[in-house]
């Protein structure tokens, strides 16, 4: 016993306690993977985090059911084992199928039944694991022909804080037995995925009245009938009775007005996401007092043209951290930078439709004024056309030194050699979107010193960028080299016609492909060694907005989606070389 415990203590790397300090550091599976295979100890830390699963990072989600299945066949014991591990259930097949029954109306499900649930022990194991149980359960398609005979009660698990679930199961839980408050002891979120033409209405009522929620979803994926406009507004006033409600978001096509006006329904409401609605929601918001997070995508088919009065609306929200506007037409930038000097706490601003179109410089404008005013600033999105001066990103890391996401999808960025050298780093960007990036004299900067400069200054300046910052040019890469022209050589003197064009700024709505600024870009991603990746600015941008949802309100707002396209929503450790 001694000399083994010597011969151990002797290889820090057999410890248990620095194993799994090595494993909490892991943040990819196919590393976990690995780790897996060295030994025993190993293989139990890395079974661990594998099996947890995770609310909102699909790359960390259960194993599918097929994989489950092949673990219950392969060996019983090691299916319960790994089952012990899980504090975040999904139960989801690997690609959802096509429900033909619904045809023409797209609704997804599983046709792979889950094994374990033929026999009562092993679906215990599954879903009232012994120990700490479950904390979440995500169901988010029917599983056809699944047999709960044995466990018609799997919803009703008293540990279970968060469920996810197709809106097929309200019936299922219903019908179960009769449903008390006690039902759902620790029950504080849910999610419904409402699917096909039967809409259970009357079975998601009847189980919202059984539940004391603090986090309640709804989503209405595209490509299904939808529910009606009576619909929205039984739900509304089933909502109503929901006293402890923190979030409410309702991604369905009719959010309708909110019922009555004779008092505060929501009291402690801090996030409100409304896909489509009626303008009254935003006359709503001063209600709110302690709102946090706010997204608003289509209010009122009138609304086209933000006025002063919706503005001072949102601007009465004074302790929100997100604000994602999507609807309507901004063109005022002093509205804009009012309520950023209202909402001194924004972590992230997010303005789709911003027409400068009558004077574009006043995308810049906006930008200087809403910088200063917004500190804590870690997510900026604008929809705004214009041409962003390389000198800015001055601006941005010093007033938004935590600046995570800068999304600027219309905005060309224009930059000097001279520029990058003065700059100061952006610490913490991970994801940069412009719709191009110019810089001056591209042809003197194609030459091999000149491009390591940039290079080598473009990696101080963004150190933890992750991909291409302009995503137009991603399938630039598979061109091969002589495709892009021959590198230049020497000085640039006796420029062409063409080529003096290329020490000018183009044109707001200038086609730059085959250009020395394109062909300039393309060899310095190459230089770089961003990966061609088409996602990785959506993957940042979920991840984040996600992440925070969990910190704020403590449960994240999943798309359906997420467990269909799983690689969309899930975190990524590639950063360039």
């Amino acid at each position: 016993m001694v000399a083994r415990f010597e011969r151990n203590a002797r290889n820090p790397l057999l410890v248990p306690e620095i194993v799994g300090l090595v494993i909490n550091n892991i943040h990819n599976v196919p590393d976990l993977l690995n780790c897996a295979g060295v030994n025993s100890i190993w293989n139990m830390a890395a079974l661990k985090k594998l099996y947890k699963g995770s609310l909102n990072d699909m790359q960390f989600r259960t194993p599918d059911i097929g994989a489950l299945n092949c673990l219950f066949v392969a060996s019983r014991k090691q299916f319960a084992r790994n089952m012990s591990f899980v504090k975040h259930l999904l139960l989801s097949p690997g690609i959802p199928a096509i429900d033909e029954v619904e045809v023409p109306h797209t609704r997804l499900v599983c046709l792979e039944k889950c094994r374990a649930m033929r026999h009562r022990q092993y679906a215990e194991y599954l879903l009232q694991p012994p120990g700490r149980g479950l904390s979440s359960l995500s169901v988010p398609f029917e599983i056809k022909d699944q047999d709960w005979s044995l466990f018609p009660d799997f919803l009703l698990n008293p540990t279970i804080e968060f469920l996810a679930i197709d809106s097929y199961y309200c019936k299922l839980i219903v019908s179960s037995q009769e449903l008390t408050k006690a039902s759902f002891p620790s029950l504080k979120a849910l999610t419904i995925y409402q699917s096909g033409s039967c809409r259970q209405m009357d079975e998601l009522c009847r189980l919202l009245r059984s539940c004391d929620l603090q986090f309640f979803c709804l989503e209405e994926p595209s490509g299904t009938e939808g529910l009606t406009q009576s619909d929205t507004l039984e739900l509304l006033s089933c909502l109503q009775q929901q006293q402890n409600l923190k979030v409410l978001a309702l991604n369905v096509r009719h959010c309708g007005p909110r019922l009555g006006k004779q008092g505060i329904a929501w009291p402690n409401m801090k996030a409100l996401y409304i896909r489509e609605g009626e303008e009254d929601w935003l006359d709503q918001l001063p209600e709110f007092e302690k709102l946090q997070i706010l997204s608003l995508e289509n209010l009122g088919p009138e609304i086209r043209f933000i006025d002063h009065s919706i503005l001072e609306n949102i601007a009465t929200c004074r302790h929100l951290q997100v604000l994602n506007l999507h609807f309507g037409e901004f063109r005022d930038e002093e509205e804009l930078i009012q309520i950023a000097r209202c909402c001194p706490l924004l972590r992230k601003f997010s303005v789709r439709c911003i027409d400068f179109s009558a004077d574009p410089t006043l995308g810049e404008d906006l930008l200087l004024g809403l910088l200063p005013a917004l500190p804590h600033l870690e997510f900026l999105a604008l929809g705004v056309k214009f041409q962003m001066p390389g000198a800015l990103l001055q601006d941005i890391s010093h007033h938004c030194p935590r600046l995570t996401v800068l999304d600027l999808p219309m905005t060309q960025l224009c930059i000097s050699l001279a520029v990058i050298t003065e700059l100061h780093p952006l610490w913490r960007l991970e994801s940069m979107h412009f719709a191009r990036v110019y810089f001056e004299n591209p042809r003197r900067l194609m030459q091999r010193d000149k491009l390591q400069s940039v290079a080598t200054e473009w990696r101080r300046i963004f150190p933890k960028l992750r991909g291409i910052p302009c995503p137009v040019d991603l399938y630039s890469q598979s061109m091969q080299e002589d495709e892009l022209g021959e590198e230049i050589q020497g000085d640039s003197a006796g420029l062409s016609a063409d080529e003096e064009m290329s020490s000018t700024e183009p044109s707001l709505d200038w086609d730059d492909y085959d250009s020395d600024w394109f062909i300039l870009r393309t060899k310095l991603w190459k230089v770089l060694g961003y990966r061609k990746d088409l996602l990785i600015h959506d993957k940042i941008q979920y991840m984040w907005q996600t992440n925070l949802e969990i910190e704020v309100v403590h449960w994240p707002i999943v798309p359906l989606a997420a467990f269909s396209d799983p690689d969309l929503h899930s975190t990524t450790t590639s950063y360039p070389r």
